[in-house]
C-alpha cells in the first residue's frame, strides 16, 4: 500500500510539471492525454479508481473517456481484474516517434553493442521534473528483472541514470525538485537530499554514479551523463546483478560506459538530442 502510495506521489508530480495549464491548452484533450500518461505510468495497468486518484479526476468524467480509447484500441481492459493498460493503436503511435527519430536508432545500435561486450542491461534516459524517463533499453543476457521499460518514469533519486541527469544540479537546486527526506523505495534507498547531493558526487573523476538496491533488490548500476555544448541532455547506464560486481567487472562496465558514452555523444552533436 505504501509503494502504490509511492507511485501516487511521483506520478502527480510528473504529471504537475508536464502538463502546466496554459491560457491556449484545450482542457478535454489535456485530460485524455493526462489519462494515457497515467495508464502508461504503471507496469501492471491501473483501475478506474486508481487512475481518478492519481488524476484527481471524478471517475464519472473518466469512464466515458475510457470506454472511447478501449474501442479504438489506445487502451484494453481484462476483464476479470479490470485494470487498464496501453493498447496497440497507442503502441504503433509510440513506436512511429522512435522509428522517425533517426538518432535514437543510433543509439540503440551503440547501446546492442554495449550489450554484447558486457551482457547487461544498458539503458539511455532523460530527465524530466523530479523523474527519469526511459527512451530506450538494451537488455542482457543475465537474468535480471527490472522494472525499467521505455517510456517509464521512475524517481531520479533512486537509480544511477537519474543521479546522472542530476549531476549538475546545486544543492539547493535538488532541495527545490525533492522534499528534505526522500520517499523509501526499499530500504537501501537514500534517506535526504544531503545524501542525495553527496552520493552523486562521490566520483567525480569520471562523472559516474552509482545505485546499489535503492529501486530494485539484488540490481546495481553505474551510469554516466550525456553532454551536448556542455550541457546534459540525457544519461546512460548498465544494470547487474550485486553478486556480480566484482572489481574487475565494474572496471568493465565503467571502461564501456566511456567508450561509448563518447561515441553517443558525438551522434547527439550531429543529430541532436535524443528527446
Amino acid at each position: 500500500h505504501s509503494m502504490y502510495r509511492l507511485f501516487i506521489q511521483c506520478t502527480k508530480g510528473v504529471m504537475h510539471m508536464n502538463m502546466t495549464l496554459s491560457a491556449t491548452q484545450h482542457k478535454p484533450t489535456l485530460r485524455v492525454i493526462k489519462l494515457l500518461e497515467a495508464v502508461a505510468s504503471t507496469s501492471r495497468g491501473a483501475t478506474l479508481s486508481e487512475i481518478a486518484e492519481i488524476m484527481e479526476c471524478p471517475r464519472s468524467t473518466l469512464t466515458p473517456i475510457l470506454k472511447t480509447l478501449v474501442d479504438c484500441r489506445y487502451l484494453v481492459c481484462d476483464n476479470e481484474t479490470l485494470r487498464y493498460s496501453i493498447g496497440r493503436q497507442a503502441y504503433i503511435i509510440g513506436n512511429t516517434y522512435q522509428y522517425t527519430g533517426d538518432v535514437l536508432d543510433l543509439i540503440r545500435d551503440q547501446m546492442e553493442v554495449m550489450a554484447s561486450l558486457c551482457n547487461e542491461n544498458v539503458h539511455l534516459g532523460v530527465l524530466e521534473g523530479d523523474s527519469i524517463i526511459y527512451l530506450q533499453k538494451v537488455t542482457g543476457s543475465k537474468p535480471l528483472r527490472l522494472i525499467s521499460a521505455v517510456g517509464k518514469h521512475l524517481p531520479a533519486y533512486a537509480t544511477a541514470l537519474g543521479k546522472s541527469l542530476l549531476y549538475d544540479h546545486t544543492l539547493k537546486e535538488l532541495h527545490t525538485l525533492f522534499p528534505p527526506h526522500l520517499p523509501a523505495i526499499t530500504d537501501k534507498t537514500l534517506a535526504t537530499v544531503d545524501d542525495l547531493y553527496k552520493n552523486i558526487h562521490k566520483d567525480n573523476n569520471d562523472e559516474f554514479t552509482y545505485e546499489e538496491e535503492e529501486i530494485t533488490k539484488y540490481a546495481r548500476c553505474i551510469a554516466k551523463p550525456l553532454r551536448m555544448n556542455g550541457k546534459i541532455v540525457a544519461a546512460l547506464s548498465i544494470s547487474f546483478i550485486v553478486f556480480d560486481g566484482t572489481p574487475e567487472h565494474v572496471e568493465k562496465i565503467k571502461q564501456i560506459l566511456r567508450r561509448f558514452g563518447t561515441i553517443i555523444e558525438k551522434l547527439i552533436a550531429a543529430k541532436g538530442a535524443p528527446y
